[in-house]
């Protein structure tokens, strides 16, 4: 007798642990469908295509600092159309040795120029050793901090920008664009 008590009391014990061993799967659904609708939220916020459109005309509009009568990539024409990307010219690398005082330090930079046209190209290859020149001296003067971080590139950008206006003042530039950084 003392085993038919045991079996009775066994049979109520059964249908509790049935029933807990669905709540689990349930749980992990919900909370998968939950973390789906958070990360949703996440990458398709309302706002996030015209903050991306926002933050690139910042870039293009720093950029362009020296240019004179050029447009800067980005801007609309005069039919509300997106003006086209002019021509580039690829300056050659530069090699840096930084003013650091704790160790030597280099720098390897490339630039890309956009320009509006073709005779805004001869003008910059005709006074590229000058450009190349203030470049070099403006770099030299830097350290790795100064190049270290989108603001910073941002703000060395815009210095070699006005730069580049003072070099080759009747040449408007649309852009200036790094096209390759990198500190040793």
């Amino acid at each position: 007798m003392a085993d038919a008590d045991q079996k009775t009391e066994a049979k109520p014990a059964a249908p509790a642990a049935a029933g807990g061993s669905k709540a689990v799967p349930l749980l992990l659904a919900v909370n998968s469908v939950l973390l789906a609708a958070v990360l949703a939220l996440l990458v398709l916020k309302p706002g996030g295509l015209k903050h991306a459109e926002a933050a690139e005309g910042d870039h293009g509009a720093a950029a362009a600092g020296a240019g004179e009568g050029g447009k800067p990539h980005g801007e609309k024409g005069a039919k509300g159309k997106e003006a086209l990307p002019g021509p580039t010219l690829r300056l050659p690398d530069f090699v840096v040795h930084l003013r650091d005082a704790d160790a030597d330090r280099y720098a390897r930079l490339s630039f890309e120029l956009e320009l509006p046209d073709e005779k805004a190209k001869e003008g910059v290859t005709a006074r590229l050793p000058q450009i190349r020149d203030g470049f070099l001296f403006y770099l030299a003067d830097r350290t790795a901090e100064d190049l270290r971080g989108s603001e910073a590139m941002m703000k060395v950008k815009t210095a070699l920008a006005q730069k580049l206006g003072e070099l080759a003042p009747g040449v408007p530039v649309r852009g200036l664009y790094v096209t390759e950084l990198v500190v040793q």
